[in-house]
């Protein structure tokens, strides 16, 4: 592509030639070559960037560089073609400042910047998530893990491009699915110095967090999709995947958890003491 201060100049210098070279031949011109070169339909060419634009014929003389093109055109036609003969007629000159190339590269660093935050996010998650509720912190990543699977696995049949914003809402969706783990065992726990055995202190957490849950994905449900609406470009890809992801999380979170913690009780019969 040719630089705009380069087309300005081509642009002049194809003026100036023009103009030059009918002052030079009118003059020397006697009276039968003029009559010749009135009667000889010759097309005349505008080229611009390489492409004719239009080849109008010589009806007359052109004295003084300037000339009318003449035919059966539209007004939208006409207005098409006074707009490409009016390309590059700037009434200032064009004075470089700066001159940058973007390349591939830019948006290759920042892809790969976008990954390793999500992964460095992702493992202090996973770490924390195992210091603070052990065996059942293990349930919780193992639920999470799966929850980002199905998030990718939502998006490929939409056939939607994952974007940067689309990777911070997957990000955040960690930290979502992670918050819903940790009220059910918070929950559980309380039931526990409460009194209750394991099974009856499980089973309470469970049904007890259920509400909040749904009333905190739901609330960022609904502001989700309020960005998908008024938002544009990178905006709606970081709703899209954050709506997708506050959908699993609420399967993830309460019944796949729930159907790992249930599998584990079955096979250990705890009784008081759980690893939470």
């Amino acid at each position: 592509m040719i630089p705009a201060a380069e087309a300005l100049q081509r642009l002049k210098e194809g003026n100036r030639r023009f103009v030059d070279r009918v002052r030079k031949r009118e003059p020397l011109l006697d009276a039968s070559t003029r009559l010749e070169l009135t009667q000889t339909q010759e097309p005349f060419a505008i080229v611009l960037d390489g492409k004719v634009i239009s080849a109008p014929l010589i009806q007359e003389r052109i004295p003084g560089g300037q000339g009318q093109i003449s035919g059966n055109f539209t007004v939208q036609q006409a207005n098409d073609l006074a707009i490409l003969l009016r390309a590059g007629a700037l009434p200032a000159p064009l004075t470089i400042i700066e001159e940058r190339t973007v390349g591939p590269g830019l948006g290759q660093d920042s892809i790969e910047k976008g990954e390793l935050a999500a992964y460095v996010g992702s493992i202090m998650v996973i770490v924390f998530m195992l210091v603070t509720y052990r065996l059942f912190g293990v349930f919780a990543n193992i639920a999470v893990a799966i929850n980002v699977a199905m998030i990718f696995g939502v998006l490929s049949l939409l056939n939607a491009t994952l974007t940067l914003p689309g990777i911070a809402g997957i990000v955040l969706t960690v930290g979502i699915a992670v918050d819903s783990n940790v009220l059910i065992y918070e929950r559980i726990r309380e039931e526990l110095r409460g009194g209750r055995n394991a099974i009856s202190a499980i089973d309470a957490g469970f049904k007890r967090a259920l509400a909040t849950i749904l009333d905190s994905n739901i609330t960022t449900f609904i502001a989700a999709s309020v960005l998908f609406y008024i938002g544009t470009g990178p905006v709606r890809g970081f709703a899209v995947t954050l709506g997708i992801g506050i959908i699993t999380t609420v399967f993830t979170a309460f019944e796949l958890t729930r159907l790992i913690v249930a599998t584990w009780v079955r096979w250990r019969r705890p009784q008081q003491n759980i690893p939470i």
